[in-house]
């Protein structure tokens, strides 16, 4: 991706999450949240004290009931406490992990990252509202945009294939 399309997806990539006044609900995540809760339920049982893992399955599927609902306020919101308490997870958990353990952090990782990239696609998809969330919301779209980022996505994919 050159740097102009890169600027230009930048600017209407995260559009959906902060929407005002969008009448439809954005897609379902619920393929993503299944894989977040399956990781964070194989860490409960290693971690049964660790109560931010709770937390992330709260989130997670909070965030799905209101951004297919077309809440979109209150999702933006979910998203973005979901991105930092998965961040506090990861970095909690990761020191001296297993690889079992690891792997499961980096799904979680992953799996916001996924989530961030269904955000930045249905925003595309949307560019006549890309300035209104760039000027309602400009942290959360640059973050959106940074956990989407395609080189980023590329990079993983590499690293996970066999």
């Amino acid at each position: 991706m050159n740097r102009r399309k890169f600027i230009g997806t930048t600017a209407v990539g995260a559009a959906g999450i902060a929407t005002m006044g969008l009448k439809c609900g954005g897609q379902s995540i619920s393929g993503t949240v299944t894989i977040i809760t399956g990781a964070v339920s194989e860490l409960q049982i290693l971690f049964p004290n660790e109560s931010k893992l709770a937390q992330v399955i709260k989130l997670a599927n909070d965030f799905n009931a209101d951004w297919t609902a077309g809440k979109f306020d209150s999702a933006k919101t979910f998203f973005e406490n979901l991105d930092v308490v998965v961040g506090q997870v990861i970095s909690d958990l990761g020191l001296n992990a297993s690889t079992r353990v690891k792997l499961l952090l980096a799904t979680l990782g992953i799996a916001v990252r996924t989530v961030a990239a269904l955000i930045q696609e249905q925003g595309n998809a949307q560019p006549s509202i890309a300035a209104k969330a760039r000027a309602a919301s400009p942290q959360t779209v640059d973050r959106v945009n940074e956990l989407a980022n395609d080189a980023v996505a590329s990079q993983l994919l590499k690293a996970v294939r066999p």
